[in-house]
Order: structure tokens, then sequence, then C-alpha cells
């Protein structure tokens, strides 16, 4: 049959279908030609995409700010699409992490330890440390005890009778290094009027603050960011260097994608740049030394050997 004689509407439908096949066909070739290195394609199927969780000890808007510059770098450094998660809880990120259905986080002290001497307690397969958090030329970071500006308290030991908050209690510097500091000055929680967990450090800071507790435990660099608000925080006791952050791997995690990551964190390229000042003043990475959470684990077992552990703990 000869084509003109089609009717009008059904020569329409093929001439417009015939036109939809070439622009497909066209599209599939430019895609082909289009030179392109693999290690700078960043794949976004749900197969190469990587999850990167971060536990909830600051605000989300300040995790996200934070962390997802870093997720941005390690991406376009692996090729491998990231999505930056945070965790509902210190629990929740060593829970995943440990199962599988995380690939990569940031851990304190604590819950690495968690992961490692419980969670994946006989296996084989353990969480593989990529880097350590170094800040300022030191690797390590500090937990403080805090009080209002206007406190008469001025030592540990005047905080017999009083309330203290703490952070979660997986968290190292919001609760195993304060009480630690309280127990060197002979206190536990009997001596305390009143204590609680308040899971995280930026609560804490808050609490004091607002005279809902007359003192707290957190991370030195939280207190100092809550220092200058109303009525102002007061710094009494500073604990040593304690073990440092890590950005680890799951049980299991490539090999090669882990050596290229850890590339990327310990000899970063000047794409490093935005994630390094999203981070924090002078935050870099370095070999992650394991002997230094040696102390952190005694500490950690020292302070869950005491009777006055709380139930929820």
């Amino acid at each position: 049959m000869n084509a003109l004689l089609l009717p009008k509407p059904v020569l329409k439908t093929i001439l417009k279908l015939l036109w939809l096949v070439f622009i497909l066909l066209n599209s599939a070739c430019e895609q082909h030609s289009e030179p392109e290195s693999a290690i700078n394609k960043i794949a976004t199927d749900d197969e190469n995409r990587l999850v990167f969780l971060v536990h909830p000890y600051d605000t989300p808007s300040q995790l996200i700010t934070r962390f997802q510059p870093l997720c941005s770098y390690l991406e376009k450094q692996t090729g491998h699409s990231i999505k930056l998660e945070l965790a509902s809880s210190y629990v929740n990120q060593i829970r995943r992490i440990s199962n599988g259905s995380a690939d990569l986080a940031y851990m304190g002290p604590t819950p690495f330890l968690r992961a490692q001497d419980h969670y994946l307690k006989g296996q084989t397969q353990k969480l593989i440390p990529l880097a350590a958090e170094a800040i300022n030329g030191q690797v390590g970071y500090h937990s403080v005890i805090v009080v209002s500006s206007g406190s008469p308290v001025q030592f540990l030991r005047q905080l017999k009778g009083h309330s203290v908050a703490f952070g979660a209690p997986h968290s190292f510097s919001s609760h195993y290094a304060p009480r630690t500091l309280l127990a060197a000055a002979g206190l536990g929680f009997t001596d305390l009027l009143d204590y609680a967990f308040l899971g995280s450090h930026e609560r804490v800071a808050l609490a004091v603050l607002h005279g809902d507790f007359d003192a707290g435990g957190l991370r030195q660099s939280v207190a100092e960011k809550y220092a200058h608000r109303e009525p102002g925080l007061k710094i009494i006791k500073t604990s040593p260097p304690l073990p440092p952050h890590l950005i680890v791997a799951r049980p299991g995690f490539d090999k090669q994608l882990a050596e290229r990551i850890k590339e990327a964190l310990l000899k970063p390229t000047a794409d490093f740049t935005k994630a390094g000042s999203a981070l924090g003043t002078g935050i870099y990475f370095v070999y992650p030394d394991l002997s230094l959470f040696q102390s952190a684990r005694k500490v950690v077992q020292a302070i869950e050997a005491r009777t006055e552990v709380p139930e929820q703990w």
C-alpha cells in the first residue's frame, strides 16, 4: 500500500515514532563516543553507591554542612556516588557499620571499640580503619567539664551534691572521659544530686547554659563554640588527649577501593581544600595508630565495671 494513501493521523503517529527512534539512537551514539575516565565518572546506581554514616554528636544541619563536602571530595576521587546519612543514635551507627548496611563511617573511640569488641566479637573480618582525624598538628581531641560562667564551682570536687549532664552513653568525650575525670576527683554517680544522658554534646552545652544542670561533660570544641553565649560557659577541667575519631570501612569492604579512599584522605589533592575547611579549622587526616585506643579500652572497661553504671547501659 502506498504510504501516501494512509490516513493522516496514522501517518503523523508513524513519523513521530521514527523521529523518537532517531533521537534515542543519536543520543546513544554520542554517549558511547564521549571519552570519560572511569575514575572521574561518578556512578549513580544503587549497586555502586556508598553510604557514609555519621553519629549524631551535633545538630543535623551542622553535621550535613561539615561532612557533605567530604563525601563530594571522596566521590570525585573514587568515582563512586557517596550518600551522607546521619545515624539516629550512636548504637544505630555501630549496628549499621558492623552489619554492612553502611559502607563508611566517621566514628568516635567508644563506638569503634564497641563495634570491634562486641558487635564483631569472634569475627575474622572487623571494621577497617582508613584514617584518623588530626587537629592543628595533634592527633586526638579533648573532653571538658563545664559550668556556667556565673557558677561558684571552680573544682570538680565541688560538684558533690550538684547535677551533671552527659551526652550519649556510648560517647567517649561526653560520658566515659567526664566520668573518669569525676572519678579521679573522688566523685561517682551516687555523689551527685542528679545526672542524665541528653544524647548530644550540643544539648549538654545548652542544658548548662539554661541552668537545667549545674555542670556538663562534652567535647572541648563544642564547649568553645557555646562558651560566649549568654550567660557563658566556664571550663573547670580538661582531659588529657583522647584517641582520635576515625574514618572506617565496614567489614569485607573492597580492598582496592579502601586503599583509594585511604590515599585520598592521607594524601589529599587540591580538591580537599573545601572539604577540609568544612570539617573545621586545622583538621586533616593521618595514618590510624590503633595503639592509641588501648587506654580508651581500659577506661571503658573500668567505668563499665563500676556498680554505679546506669541500668539503661
